[in-house]
C-alpha cells in the first residue's frame, strides 16, 4: 500500500509541475490586449499606406488607348504603342506638358524600316497622344497605359 501511496504522491507532484508550466504559458490579459492593440495599429498603418498608394496609381488597372486621342495622366505611367497586325499608317507617340503634346518620343512607320513599337514614361500631369497619319480608327495598332508604382 505504501508503494501505491508513493506512486500517487509522485503523480500529484507531476500534475502540479505540469499545471504550473501550463499556467505560465497561458497568455496574460495584458499580453492579449497589447497584441490586439499592435494588430489594430498595424492594420491602420496598412490602410493608410494603401490609400497613399492609390494616389500614385497602385492598384489601378492597365487601360487601352485610342489613336488620335489626347490623354492626361495624374499618375506616373508607361505608354506602349505597337503593331498588332500589319502597318497601315504612321504613328507618332507624343508626350509633354501641353495639350496636345508636342514632344515626339517614338515613331511607327508604314515602311516597316523603323520601329514597330514605341513606349515611354509619362509623368503625373503630362499629356500623351498616339497620333496617326490616318484620321480614322486603325485596328492594326494597340495602345496601353500602365500605371507604375
Amino acid at each position: 500500500m505504501a508503494a501505491l501511496q508513493d506512486a500517487v504522491a509522485a503523480l500529484r507532484q507531476q500534475v502540479r509541475a505540469l499545471s504550473a508550466q501550463v499556467e505560465a504559458a497561458r497568455p496574460l490579459p495584458t499580453d492579449t490586449a497589447r497584441v490586439e492593440a499592435l494588430t489594430h495599429g498595424a492594420q491602420s498603418a496598412l490602410t493608410a499606406l494603401e490609400r497613399r498608394g492609390e494616389t500614385f496609381g497602385i492598384g489601378r488597372p492597365r487601360s487601352d488607348g485610342v489613336l488620335n486621342t489626347v490623354y492626361r495622366t495624374d499618375v506616373l505611367g508607361f505608354v506602349a504603342v505597337y503593331v498588332g497586325a500589319g502597318l497601315t499608317s504612321n504613328v507618332r507617340l507624343l508626350v509633354g506638358p501641353d495639350d496636345p503634346p508636342t514632344q515626339c518620343v517614338g515613331v511607327l512607320d508604314v515602311g516597316g524600316e523603323r520601329n514597330c513599337y514605341a513606349g515611354t514614361i509619362v509623368r503625373p500631369g503630362e499629356y500623351w497622344l498616339a497620333e496617326s497619319s490616318r484620321k480614322t480608327d486603325d485596328p492594326a495598332f494597340k495602345i496601353h497605359f500602365t500605371p507604375l508604382f
